[in-house]
């Protein structure tokens, strides 16, 4: 049986180069998702809460748990229950 967990993944930003001006757009930004047999992944960078909705060929949704970034890039990954499909994510923000 599949597991219905989702799995999260937050990625560190690089500091920035010396001398780089750090100051850019609040907010969450550069979001995009993708979606593979039965999981949706959905992924975004800045400061910010989100979570991925994935559709999947049964009619039901599957949802993330909702994660925070700060400054950073996060991405999630969900699967859709059982044996469904997921035919299209997208990225929720808070």
């Amino acid at each position: 049986m599949r597991s219905l967990l989702a799995t999260v993944l937050v990625l560190a930003t690089l500091p920035a180069a010396a001398g780089a001006a750090s100051a850019g757009p609040e907010g969450l930004h550069s979001c995009g998702t993708s979606v593979e047999e039965s999981v949706g992944n959905g992924w975004c960078s800045g400061s910010g809460t989100f979570r991925v909705v994935v559709a999947c060929d049964d009619n039901r949704f599957a949802r993330s748990p909702w994660i925070t970034i700060s400054g950073g890039r996060g991405a999630l990954g969900v699967p859709c229950h059982g044996p469904a499909r997921a035919v299209g994510a997208e990225v929720e923000e808070a």
